[in-house]
């Protein structure tokens, strides 16, 4: 006999969940409907339909682009070398931590470091104890050398934030696939052996293709993080110089808090969640054809 489920017991957490999560999105998109500016009181709340949405992607001439299409590139930019890095490198190292060695608990502890830092300590430590050229260790280490140091958050912004987000987040990466690595069966590793395959091509042709599910959870969830992170930039490069570091997290923030426009920082914010969504479900539905092929 089929057991039946009570999802009523479901019902308080989904409540939670709606209001923490639904309500302040719901409130976001009313935003997005209204012109509403904070610095001018005396103009009142008005229903503006879309264009809030218009503004930002009208195009009127295509020699001048709105700024909304560079910094959603720059966006796009930033969001997938960091990815690009992490996975890359973060498989790398779930490489070398997957081996019984002494310390290795101490080494896998300390990789995790950065991740647990806070985005804007973390922001300010790199600015200025590492990257300021006249007291920073780059900046020792550089004219130790007979270098003269380069004001790397000035002249390459965004080089600096794809750093500074690799270095906070691969460590994620590395988590997720070295408990895929350590999931792997050993006999079928020991078999592989035997039958003379090297080690180059076990870990492509054997370790790789098993873990590939969690790499993809990995880019998935990493994307997420990634994309909405604002802290590193807000205490390094303050979207500077100009627009050349701004992200669209980063973009919604200068809307509301320096152009005091609430409607457009709405509509701004809700483009940004609908293509973090759309990139998600890209990734959720490879991981679905995947399974769906090897089932």
């Amino acid at each position: 006999m089929k057991r039946k489920t009570d999802y009523r017991y479901l019902v308080p957490a989904i409540v939670v969940v709606a209001i923490m999560t639904q309500v302040p999105f719901l409130m976001t998109l009313i935003f997005s409907t209204l012109r509403w500016n904070l610095s001018r009181p005396d103009i009142p709340r008005t229903f503006s339909g879309l264009e809030n949405y218009l503004y930002f992607l009208r195009i009127e001439n295509f020699s001048e682009l709105p700024a909304f299409y560079g910094i959603l590139w720059q966006t796009i930019l930033i969001t997938g070398v960091t990815l690009l890095l992490c996975s890359f490198l973060g498989f790398l190292l779930a490489l070398l931590f997957d081996h019984n060695v002494p310390g290795i608990n101490i080494a896998r502890t300390l990789i995790l470091g950065p991740f647990f830092v806070m985005s804007t300590a973390s922001g300010v430590i790199w600015k200025t104890t590492i990257f300021n050229t006249t007291f920073g260790w780059y900046g020792v280490i550089s004219k130790a050398l007979g270098f003269t140091p380069v004001d790397m958050i000035s002249y390459h912004p965004v080089a600096t934030i794809i750093a500074l987000f690799t270095w906070q987040w691969m460590p994620f990466f590395v988590l997720v696939l070295l408990a895929g690595l350590q999931g792997v069966d050993q006999d079928l590793l020991d078999c592989t052996r035997i039958d003379g395959v090297n080690w180059i091509q076990g870990i492509f042709r054997i370790k790789l293709p098993l873990i590939m599910n969690h790499l993809r959870v990995a880019i998935m969830l990493g994307l997420v993080f990634v994309i909405k992170e604002f802290g590193l930039i807000l205490t390094t490069t303050a979207g500077g110089p100009g627009t050349r570091s701004y992200t669209l997290p980063y973009y919604v923030y200068m809307q509301i808090f320096s152009a005091n426009n609430v409607g457009r920082a709405g509509a701004l914010a809700t483009m940004t969640v609908f293509l973090t969504l759309v990139l998600v479900n890209l990734l959720y539905r490879s991981i679905e054809r995947r399974n769906a092929k090897y089932l």
